[in-house]
């Protein structure tokens, strides 16, 4: 069971089928001395009590971990964490080399899924950003609402203005909710920002005023980079939508993403987070597992999603017993 976990049954009524233990204990109780009886006629060694003690303890335990079983066992963690996605959804999150790949809005998807998965006690929101910065979720433990969103609520052109990339402003709007809004975002520390980082001009100054925000909030920006080693460009769409072999331009130009991780590092370090390649989801929920959670309120009801089925170790101690009774009749225990 995981640490600080605890057990509960989805059906604890099913505890009620522990009667038939006292019958099942009493017949092979009453079998056994039958059985003593017929072999010393015969002048045959019986079996010892010992052999008719671990019988019923197997069938106790068999017994007990088909009803536990019944009773639908799971763990549930005490913990909790409110986390804040921020995704970039502005033009270049369209960036593949090619129409059969993923593009990086895609990619962004799967991290969040990662992360929703793995960090299942978490309590989470989504804000999705180009020019403009748009909470397209509620804070939320309902992980059927959140993949949902995620699978067909984000999308490049959420807002009219998807051709810039504004972080700044998207981070102040973060750091403004929270300010604003207490009841909801008060307990976010953590925002996991999601982009290839593709900003022009000169990031540092332009960014400082934002960053500011967030440390007064007390908000721990994790960066996670998306994107490919050097430049991905962007594939043109037809006018219905589709992907075509033809790259994207302007003015001319072949329109080329770069990953630029630099300033994402420089996001992270602005406020005392971390930065995370996008291939290190394992890292990045590792450290949200141990700086972001706490203790859950009293009175928090989890999502039923956020339980981990455990009849499995049920099952277990069950065939183990099944296979004891099993042997127990080729072994003779004086």
């Amino acid at each position: 069971m995981p640490k600080g976990a605890a057990m509960g049954f989805a059906f604890p009524e099913a505890f009620v089928l522990i009667v038939v233990l006292p019958p099942v204990i009493w017949v092979l109780w009453r079998g056994e001395r039958r059985a003593r009886s017929a072999l010393r006629a015969f002048h045959a060694p019986a079996p010892g009590r010992w052999h008719f003690i671990c019988r019923a303890a197997l069938a106790a335990l068999f017994i007990a971990s088909l009803v536990a079983i019944g009773a639908r066992p799971y763990t549930e963690t005490r913990s909790t964490g409110d986390f804040l996605f921020l995704v970039d959804v502005s033009r270049s999150m369209n960036a593949r080399y090619s129409c059969g790949e993923p593009t990086f809005l895609d990619r962004s998807k799967k991290v969040m899924r990662d992360v929703i998965a793995k960090v299942p006690e978490g309590k989470f929101g989504i804000v999705a950003f180009d020019r403009l910065a748009i909470p397209i979720t509620q804070m939320t433990y309902d992980r059927a609402y959140l993949e949902e969103v995620i699978e067909h609520g984000l999308f490049v052109g959420l807002s009219y203005q998807s051709t810039a990339t504004k972080i700044g402003n998207a981070l102040s709007v973060v750091a403004g909710k929270k300010n604003r809004l207490p009841e909801i975002y008060g307990n976010v520390s953590q925002v996991i920002l999601l982009s290839d980082g593709h900003v022009g001009g000169s990031y540092q100054r332009r960014l400082q005023g934002a960053l500011e925000e967030l440390r007064k909030t007390g908000i721990m920006v994790l960066s996670v980079g998306i994107g490919n080693p050097g430049e991905t460009p962007i594939p043109a769409r037809a006018p219905g939508g589709a992907c075509t072999r033809e790259l994207a331009s302007a003015e001319g130009k072949t329109v080329l993403i770069p990953l630029r991780d630099d300033i994402l590092t420089f996001i992270a370090a602005g406020t005392r987070g971390k930065y995370f390649g996008e291939g290190a989801t394992g890292a990045l929920v590792k450290f949200l597992r141990e700086t972001g959670l706490r203790k859950i309120s009293p009175g928090v009801v989890l999502d039923k999603k956020q339980r981990a089925d455990a009849s499995f170790w049920f099952l277990v101690f069950g065939t183990i017993a099944a296979f004891g009774l099993f042997m127990a009749n080729t072994l003779r225990m004086g």
